[in-house]
């Protein structure tokens, strides 16, 4: 257990400071993760439902996919039982992404706060739990332009090591699926099954609108498996489809007050705005030109998390050439999903309906 104190030398006060940091971060790390998956509708909604799963490494991640249902068949007496094997069972492979939020300090900084190191670390902790939150949140929504890239369906890539982020809700739910682009090492092209549900807006009217938003949901509520319990867009969007309601019915849409997110009911669906959603249509993160809505499944997309490496924290170390201490919060897992069919998108939602 760390104590505390002024510490003697320096080097006792660093022990104090670096073994109280540990350990409130260890007690920290849960509520860390929860955190994490209350930055986001979707997130939330996997961890909830059981699908933030971790995993013991290795070398990708294999996640398995079914298309084609087991055959069911009548008989009679003393007829055969069915006997036809149920082919259509194979694996998604994904690669592991890393990601680290770094925290630090310098001597002088320790030294100001000796007297006061509990604050200091709540303070530290707090600016890594912020700086993480937002990042990954980003890194999932905007794709690489997050990091001043130009593509929404590309991951974020750091510009110090060229390294990727986690896969982008954009390439998940992708709005052209019949294009080749390869999504847990299938071609959506090639594999039919394998691709996501996807409309482009045409309405200029509320009515239209609440109907294109309805044809969305019963396309992603078709087969096995249920439908969309999440519509996630961006705030204009949320404002439309509200009025729209109103519009047509003469009565507001009703929400859910004890949710984390400003939401309201579409169906069984719960609809919320982010304020990083994009412009699927433009590919682009400004959203005054169009509107995007993801309609999306919660049993059938995941984030799946290394089980050593759901966001723990390195020991502290001196840099060579500096006068003060770092030390990381590590992340290493992918996000993911098992059926495609499931979600889908609708594109360029107008800015202004009658």
């Amino acid at each position: 257990m760390a104590t505390l104190g002024t510490g003697g030398a320096p080097a006792q006060l660093i022990q104090n400071f670096d073994a109280l940091f540990s350990t409130s971060l260890a007690n920290y790390r849960a509520s860390f993760e929860d955190q994490i998956s209350e930055s986001n509708a979707i997130f939330y909604e996997a961890k909830r439902n059981g699908m933030w799963e971790p995993q013991d490494g290795g070398l990708y991640i294999a996640e398995p996919l079914m298309y084609e249902l087991g055959s069911f068949d009548a008989y009679d007496g003393y007829d055969e039982l069915p006997d036809q094997p149920t082919d259509g069972i194979t694996q998604s492979l994904w690669e592991w992404r890393q990601a680290a939020t770094a925290i630090s300090y310098s001597m002088k900084e320790l030294k100001q706060n000796k007297h006061r190191l509990r604050d200091l670390v709540k303070a530290k902790i707090k600016q890594a739990e912020l700086g993480s939150v937002e990042g990954f949140n980003k890194q999932f929504l905007r794709g690489s332009f997050a990091s001043g890239g130009t593509s929404l369906v590309t991951p974020y890539t750091s510009s110090a090591t060229g390294a990727v982020s986690i896969e982008p809700l954009a390439k998940l739910i992708h709005y052209t699926p019949s294009s080749s682009l390869v999504v847990g090492n299938i071609n959506q092209n090639t594999q039919s099954w394998w691709r996501n549900r996807t409309a482009t807006s045409t309405a200029t009217t509320y009515l239209g609108l609440l109907l294109e938003f309805d044809n969305m949901y019963n396309t992603c509520a078709r087969g096995p498996g249920g439908e969309p319990n999440l519509i996630l867009t961006d705030q204009k969007t949320f404002e439309l489809v509200n009025a729209a309601y109103y519009q047509q019915y003469r009565t507001s849409m009703t929400s859910d007050g004890n949710y984390p997110f400003v939401n309201l009911r579409f169906r069984n669906a719960r609809l919320v705005f982010d304020q990083y959603m994009h412009d699927v249509e433009s590919n682009t993160i400004a959203t005054s030109t169009y509107g995007s809505a993801y309609f999306v499944n919660s049993k059938f997309l995941k984030v799946v998390v290394e089980s050593s490496t759901n966001f723990v924290q390195t020991e502290f170390a001196k840099p060579p050439k500096g006068d003060s201490r770092l030390a990381h919060i590590l992340f290493m897992g992918q996000t993911l999903t098992n059926n495609r069919r499931k979600l889908g998108v609708l594109g360029k939602i107008a800015r202004t309906l009658t």
